[in-house]
């Protein structure tokens, strides 16, 4: 690929270690509703999403570990209620040290995720002065854009060529969004459902390895 202009990252699986938390408010609310459901471990949730699962948004999460049609609504008007108060999440370790040296590259940072603004300005607190205000697009926005549409939408923002626009995510479905964007894409093997052989596009082993990735497609 040519020089990178703007990363955008997904957040959950890449920037924030929240799967087990994610997982966790499934078992409350299950018991909340007298599920009787059997949820899936971290690896068995990984290799449902590496074999093509939707998880993503928060309420086809539900739907994939078993909650039936309305349960999975209620339970997902409960979890943007109190998901960011009653489950904190953190960065993966590493994240925030990648962000900064990604950001001292000079290379533009934005956010294309499916989760809402309140739960990952409260994950990722004082680290959100990385990104540029015009280029993160949450599931909250009131334009309701998919990932494709938001990566081309930041990308015209920062006034970046699609080839010149990175995107960062972890689960399979990321990459497809990346194709319809027409963006380069690169996977990050410690999240949500990306395997580390995968052979389609560049995968990132941690943090660190995103920042050297960005680092060698910058100008000198």
């Amino acid at each position: 690929m040519t020089d990178i202009s703007i990363a955008i990252f997904d957040v959950d699986g890449v920037l924030l270690d929240s799967l087990d938390a994610h997982l966790q408010i499934c078992r409350d609310e299950a018991r909340r509703f007298g599920l009787s459901i059997k949820l899936p471990t971290i690896e068995e949730f990984q290799s449902l999403v590496a074999h093509g699962a939707v998880v993503s948004p928060m309420v086809e999460f539900f739907r994939a570990v078993g909650f039936p049609g309305q349960l999975a609504e209620l339970a997902n008007e409960h979890y943007r209620r109190e998901f960011a108060q009653k489950y904190p999440v953190r960065p993966f370790p590493g994240v925030l040290d990648m962000l900064a040296e990604v950001a001292a590259t000079g290379v533009g940072l934005g956010i294309a995720t499916s989760n809402t603004r309140a739960i990952i300005s409260s994950a990722l607190g004082d680290a959100m002065r990385f990104f540029d205000a015009r280029c993160i697009f949450t599931d909250d926005d009131s334009r309701r854009l998919t990932k494709a549409a938001a990566l081309s939408e930041c990308a015209h923002n920062y006034g970046a060529k699609p080839e010149t626009t990175l995107y960062i995510g972890d689960q399979p479905r990321d990459f497809a969004a990346a194709q319809m964007a027409h963006v380069p894409f690169l996977g990050v093997s410690y999240g949500w459902g990306i395997e580390a052989d995968e052979t389609r596009f560049a995968v990132a082993k941690s943090p660190k390895e995103i920042a050297g990735y960005i680092r060698a497609y910058t100008q000198a």
